[in-house]
Parts: C-alpha cells; sequence; structure tokens
C-alpha cells in the first residue's frame, strides 16, 4: 500500500506540473522526467497529421526502438484501444516495439481526446519472473491512470498553445507576429551575451508592393505577401524565427550567426527568390524583388531597440542605392 501511495503521489505531481505548462515541449519535458520516476521506460509519441506518423516527443530510460512509425505499425491504434504485452503469455508484440528483448511487459495507449488523435503514450514496466496475474494487472492499471492523466494534460497544453497563437500569429503568413518577435529578440540577445555568441537580425521590404496593388489590386498583394511569409518560413532553420513586421516588411533573426554569416543567407534567400516563379503555385512572386538589410549583435547594439534601428537603417540604403540587394548596418 505504501508503495500505492508514493505512485499516487506522484501521479499528481505530474498531473500538475503538466498542466501548469505553457507549449508542448515544456510539457514533453516535464513528460519525459516523471514518467521516469513511475516506469522504468517508454515514450510519448505525438501524431502528426500531416504526413500521418507518430513522432517520438517524449522518451525515458531504456527507450523503444523506433523514434518514428505509421499507425499502421501499433496494434492498439489499429484497434483503438489500450494493447498490453506481457511476455509471451499475453499480447501481440507492435512492429515498432520489435527492438524490445529485455523480457518487459509494455503497454500502448492511444491518446484520443473528444475525437481527436493527439498520439500514443507507450510505457514498458518490470515484469518478475513467475509474475502473477493480479500483479501485472496492479501494473497495467497504474498505467492506464497516468495514460488518462497524460491525455488530458496534453489536449489543455494543445488548446493553450492554439490559443496563444492566435495573438502571436499573423493571420496572413502564418508567421509570428511583431509583438512577439521583440520579446522573443530580447531574449535571444541577452541569452546569446551570456554564452558570447551573435545572433544575426535580417530586415526585409518588399519592393514597389503599393505599385503592385494598385496596379493589380490588392488580392494580388495579399497573395505575394502571403507566398512569401510561405517561402521565408520553409527557408530557415528550425531555431531561426521568421515574423510578418508590417504591411510589406518581415524580419528574420539568425541564432548565433554573426554579421558575415547573416549577409550570406540574406542573399541566398534573395536568389532563391527568383526560382520561386517557376514553382507551380508561387507565380506571384515573379513580381518581387526584396531589399534587405543586416545587422548582428553586439557590434550593432545589445537591445532589441538599438538592433533593429541599426537593421532598418541598412534597408532604407538598399532602398536608395537601387532596390534588390542586400545592405549591411553601418
Amino acid at each position: 500500500m505504501a508503495v500505492a501511495k508514493d505512485k499516487l503521489k506522484r501521479l499528481i505531481k505530474m498531473a500538475d506540473l503538466l498542466c501548469a505548462s505553457f507549449t508542448m515541449e515544456e510539457a514533453c519535458g516535464v513528460l519525459g522526467r516523471e514518467m521516469a520516476r513511475l516506469f522504468p521506460a517508454g515514450a510519448f509519441y505525438r501524431h502528426r497529421a500531416v504526413r500521418d506518423l507518430l513522432e517520438a516527443e517524449a522518451r525515458w530510460g531504456d527507450a523503444p526502438g523506433e523514434a518514428v512509425f505509421t499507425p499502421e505499425e501499433c496494434h492498439a491504434l489499429r484497434r483503438n484501444r489500450p494493447h498490453l504485452v506481457a511476455g509471451t503469455t499475453k499480447g501481440l508484440p507492435c512492429r515498432h516495439t520489435e527492438g524490445e528483448t529485455d523480457g518487459r511487459a509494455s503497454l500502448c495507449v492511444p491518446m484520443t481526446v473528444h475525437g481527436e488523435f493527439l498520439g500514443l503514450l507507450h510505457i514498458r514496466f518490470d515484469l518478475p519472473p513467475g509474475a502473477s496475474v493480479r500483479s501485472i494487472d496492479a501494473a497495467e492499471q497504474l498505467a492506464l491512470v497516468a495514460a488518462q492523466q497524460v491525455r488530458l494534460a496534453m489536449k489543455n497544453v494543445q488548446l493553450r498553445e492554439e490559443l496563444s497563437g492566435l495573438s502571436t500569429r499573423d493571420p496572413l503568413t502564418g508567421l509570428v507576429n511583431r509583438r512577439y518577435l521583440e520579446a522573443t529578440l530580447e531574449r535571444e540577445l541577452k541569452k546569446a551575451g551570456r554564452q558570447g555568441l551573435s545572433v544575426g537580425v535580417v530586415f526585409i521590404d518588399i519592393d514597389h508592393l503599393g505599385h503592385i496593388n494598385q496596379t493589380h489590386g490588392i488580392e494580388e498583394g495579399e497573395q505575394i505577401i502571403r507566398d512569401l511569409g510561405t517561402f521565408l518560413g520553409g527557408n530557415i532553420r528550425d531555431e531561426d524565427i521568421a515574423c510578418r513586421w508590417g504591411a510589406d516588411e518581415f524580419v528574420l533573426i539568425f541564432p548565433g550567426s554573426g554579421l558575415d554569416a547573416a549577409r550570406r543567407r540574406a542573399e541566398n534567400l534573395r536568389e532563391m527568390l527568383k526560382d520561386q516563379e517557376q514553382k507551380e503555385g508561387h507565380q506571384h512572386l515573379r513580381r518581387v524583388t526584396l531589399s534587405i538589410g543586416v545587422a548582428a549583435s553586439p557590434q550593432h547594439g545589445e537591445t532589441a531597440g538599438d538592433i533593429l534601428q541599426s537593421v532598418r537603417g541598412a534597408v532604407k540604403r538598399a532602398k536608395q542605392e537601387g532596390r534588390d540587394r542586400v545592405c549591411t548596418a553601418g
């Protein structure tokens, strides 16, 4: 009974920490840490609807073999119900667990809330030699209770992320908005300062967008902005940040990049844009050229305000020198 009470306390603590998480990344960090105190190994797989794949977001202990797999490779997902494997006496192993050969039992639990499929929780627990049916059932029940806590908490975090995104995302491009970028840039500059690193900042202005709107219509201008946002968001690293700053302005943050590296990347983006008109669905960009400014910390400032002032000055100079070019801050 003492063991059961101890595990119950840990479950309650985990649920509290999950409920206090603001992002899925933070929640997965809590999950990996706290579940390791309840079960020797396991993983939470998040469902990626676009590709219909399960991808490991949190892992602990001797984590299961597959980091990415399809729903068809899991018996729990095929039947939409928990699937228990206890040695050779109970359950058929899933294909995504074929590397598990240490004799532990395992339980796969679909994470579905109000008909929405969030992912899969895979929990492994010790199976002593000659374990009784009662002891297996007790371990399974604990795993199911944990899964229920995780399922509800992850849905809450997802809703919180979606609500937060409504206030931090530009509705036309899906990129982060100016308010979010200013706060994020300030944090990245402080972090880089502590680590002795640079942060590259690129400011992009669409040339002659007003003329395009007058000549071809507002709808054409909006499509150009939308396509450019997609292009920029799809050609940066995971750690970079792309923002729609104003009506025809975008900002990119490159953590860890100095001035020369940021300028090279800006030049590459400007040249790559010229190839977009050949791609299906991006013909609107054939009318677009970009004036781009580049700055970096600490040489152009150590605060967001100073860096942005410097990089906007570089954009102004790019326009004065003829547009369709990259200029660095002085």
